[in-house]
């Protein structure tokens, strides 16, 4: 009971302002019409553009007259198993919370999936792409596709190169970046090209010598399987050691790091995005008046899927009523024997199991804007 206490008070200091202007202004705030709870575990990234979705959902008189209240836990952004599962914990122990969005990244949200599937408490991961995360249970969804498919797309974004490059591989080692890294080299070796160089990293920071065994291999392009904030400590000693290597990043690189470069550090990187910013959509242009007016940089691939997650919840909520298995059952039919939802994202449907129909992008840095380009939908 403390654990949940806790977990509520956090929240109702989070959205208390946006929940009483909604009730003011539409009087939707009785004893009868008791708000709907929905577990966030996410860092700050993913928490604005949940936070964003439900006060649309609020504004407009809730889900029939019940507003949304995000509970938003504690260890969004760790990758350790116990911090995941404690939080899984207190999370689906809550008998109030109908549903979760998260977590933040692979390692947590599979560890997590364990308790949200025993409590039968749907998880909507918004950006965790494992290929693992297929199978973690049936109250498991994602609004991404499996590496399994990333891998398959960044192989052919080099096979198609002509000439084929001397490619090097570096992926970060944890669930995330060993199985991407797998499907990647596994396709590229069975259409005759092998990497150059081929290695994990942990803390790249202190890892000087990756450099420089990388640059005796003479590639011509560097395909990183990680985030930004890794590869920031390097880039310079790359960029001396190998000044025309072609740099090609995962959806991992995708953040704040990266799509709020201001001093264009990264200019000339192109990597994978999950949601494509050119999309012409009235939530899209709310979204980016709201970040430029709260001086927030711009929207990253979190922020718009945490968006659709909650928006998606909320009309599963809405057709199934406040309760966890028909939340479930909703949500398996869509886009199968049901329509397809329409995100902020684009398309969401699930067709086989929890995991969404993979779709991806290629947005390369430089100059006052990114550029995207759409590279291919699978």
């Amino acid at each position: 009971m403390l654990r949940s206490m806790t977990l509520r008070h956090r929240t109702s200091v989070l959205t208390r302002a946006s929940l009483l202007a909604a009730c003011v202004a539409l009087g939707a705030c009785s004893d009868r019409s008791s708000p709907y709870h929905i577990g966030i575990v996410l860092d700050e990234d993913g928490m604005r553009g949940a936070r964003q979705a439900s006060e649309r959902v609020n504004i407009n008189g809730g889900i029939n007259g019940h507003l949304i209240v995000l509970v938003n836990a504690a260890g969004a952004g760790s990758t350790k198993a116990r911090v995941a599962l404690e939080t899984a914990e207190r999370v689906a122990s809550d008998p109030t919370i109908l549903a979760v969005v998260g977590h933040t990244n692979s390692s947590a949200s599979l560890a997590a999936s364990q308790v949200y599937n025993a409590r039968h408490l749907v998880q909507i991961a918004p950006t965790s792409s494992s290929p693992l995360y297929t199978n973690a249970g049936p109250y498991s969804f994602r609004l991404v596709g499996s590496d399994v498919h990333q891998g398959v797309f960044l192989a052919t974004q080099v096979l198609e190169r002509s000439p084929r490059p001397r490619t090097a591989v570096l992926f970060v080692n944890d669930d995330y970046g060993r199985p991407l890294r797998g499907v990647l080299v596994a396709r590229l070796h069975a259409a005759g090209l092998d990497p150059v160089y081929d290695s994990p990293y942990s803390d790249i920071s202190d890892n000087a010598e990756v450099v420089t065994a990388m640059a005796r291999t003479h590639p011509d392009m560097l395909i990183w399987i990680g985030r930004a904030y890794d590869y920031g400590p390097i880039k310079r000693k790359i960029d001396r050691a190998l000044p025309q290597l072609v740099v090609l990043a995962s959806d991992g690189f995708s953040g704040g790091d990266a799509a709020n470069d201001t001093l264009h550090f990264f200019d000339g990187i192109s990597y994978v995005r999950l949601v494509d910013v050119g999309r012409v959509d009235s939530s899209w242009t709310q979204m980016r008046a709201k970040y430029a007016r709260e001086k927030w940089g711009v929207p990253t691939d979190q922020a718009v899927l945490s968006y659709d997650a909650v928006m998606l919840l909320a009309e599963a909520i809405r057709h199934a009523g406040p309760n966890r298995e028909a939340i479930r059952d909703w949500l398996s039919h869509v886009g199968r024997d049901a329509p397809a939802f329409e995100g902020m994202s684009g398309t969401i449907a699930f067709p086989s199991g929890g995991d969404r129909r993979p779709q991806y992008f290629i947005n390369t840095l430089g100059g006052a804007v990114p550029k995207t380009t759409i590279a291919g939908m699978k």
